[in-house]
């Protein structure tokens, strides 16, 4: 860790302790948000004596942008004798089960995927468990990315017995943080939707509705209707997440809050400072309007701080990389397809010059110029072939440079060596 994030770790330690140790005189639905708190806390089998540093993502075997989340929530959680809370967001219909890795295929890189079994869709929390196998097609895994494949098979295979998938991959993401972030609890977004502050926040979402959609003007966050809740409703006959509606009397619904609400009740009950990446942080501005609203304070002094935190981490894959031939571009193939003649120009400007008379006249002259290139071009054959064979190089070494360079690789390939 360079000094300007141990600084800013050391900063953001001192702020959730603060939070921890206040007591705000903030209400919501009536009651304040210490007690809101405490309750949340215990609901969710949280640590009270303690500041809880919270982060999250959606169910899989991140890149390593949101595994730095954890990774500084770690730092951050040592400093000030807090513990850290993953948050699973159990219920979005992302495939946590698409694990993918680089290989070599016909001595290119290529990005392959583990095969898995049961295949399924809809949201993770409605899905089993999956086990994983190497793809079928021929490839080599290059050695810097074989032992963490190895690893990362390990640890899906471990967390096999999980109650879903999404809990299953959580928990092997959790494994894979190893020594870089401990972990100090799990807990679904779906449990949110238990707690009695969800509760609450469902109870008095009416009064909160026009606050709620006047703070997403401008954000790219679907404003809600007049009977919908901030939350989703699950249904595990088709594999679906449907809106909640107060008009729906499903007493014994699987229910998830949607983005604000889940950050919402976050940090007012559940944690002391929470971070986001770059996508959260961008929604969470919102989220601190609406409670500025709802609380009738300013929402930054109410409730708990928020940070963003992303990191870019390249796998080992530059000696993948395929030289690239400057020289060979389409518009160059193009020249050479349509003047052919290798004189700067001067034949095909004469041909172009004969164009002129009748009409019968033109479109002789123009017939004799295509002609005069076709033929042109068969005696340059070889140059065109091969000026075509360096493109096509060209293609699959733009590809390799995309693939070597994408911070998106599940985050053991990039953090072997942090």
């Amino acid at each position: 860790m360079n000094a300007v994030a141990s600084e800013l770790s050391t900063i953001l330690a001192a702020r959730a302790k603060a939070r921890f140790d206040g007591r705000e005189s903030a209400q919501f639905a009536g009651e304040s948000l210490v007690s809101w708190r405490q309750v949340t806390r215990e609901e969710l089998g949280l640590p009270l004596d303690r500041p809880i540093i919270m982060t999250g993502h959606q169910a899989g075997i991140w890149h390593a942008g949101i595994a730095e989340k954890f990774v500084r929530g770690a730092e951050i959680a040592a400093l000030c004798g807090g513990a850290l809370v993953h948050v699973v967001i159990d219920h979005d219909t992302n495939d946590a089960s698409l694990i993918g890795f680089p290989a070599l295929v016909d001595g290119r890189l290529e990005r392959l995927m583990l095969e898995r079994s049961p295949v399924g869709r809809g949201p993770n929390v409605l899905r089993r468990p999956v086990r994983t196998m190497r793809p079928e097609r021929a490839h080599q895994t290059p050695p810097s990315i074989e032992s963490a494949l190895q690893e990362i098979e390990s640890a899906v295979q471990g967390a096999f017995r999980r109650e879903n998938l999404a809990m299953q991959m959580a928990h092997a993401a959790n494994v894979l943080l190893g020594a870089r972030a401990r972990i100090d609890a799990t807990v679904a977004a779906t449990s949110f939707a238990r707690t009695s502050l969800a509760a609450a926040m469902r109870r008095e979402f009416a009064l909160m509705r026009g606050a709620y959609n006047h703070a997403l003007e401008g954000q790219r966050i679907a404003r809600l209707g007049g009977d919908e809740l901030p939350f989703w409703r699950l249904d595990s006959a088709n594999s679906s997440r449907l809106p909640l509606l107060s008009s729906d009397n499903t007493p014994n619904a699987l229910l998830a809050p949607r983005a604000l609400a889940l950050t919402a009740i976050a940090r007012m009950g559940a944690c002391d400072l929470f971070i986001h990446g770059t996508g959260g942080g961008k929604y969470d501005g919102a989220m601190e309007a609406w409670m500025s609203a709802v609380l009738k304070v300013d929402s930054q002094q109410a409730i708990a701080p928020m940070t963003i935190v992303t990191a870019t981490r390249l796998a080992p894959l530059a000696q993948f990389i395929e030289p690239f031939d400057v020289s060979a571009t389409p518009r160059a193939l193009s020249r050479l397809e349509q003047d052919p003649f290798a004189d700067a120009g001067v034949t095909k400007a004469q041909l172009l010059g004969r164009i002129v008379g009748s009409r019968l006249e033109k479109r002789a002259a123009f017939v004799a110029m295509r002609r005069a290139i076709e033929a042109a071009r068969k005696q340059r054959a070889d140059e065109i072939n091969a000026l075509r064979a360096r493109l096509g190089a060209n293609a699959r070494a733009l590809r390799t440079h995309a693939l070597a360079t994408d911070r998106t690789w599940p985050f053991p390939f990039s953090m072997t060596n942090t």
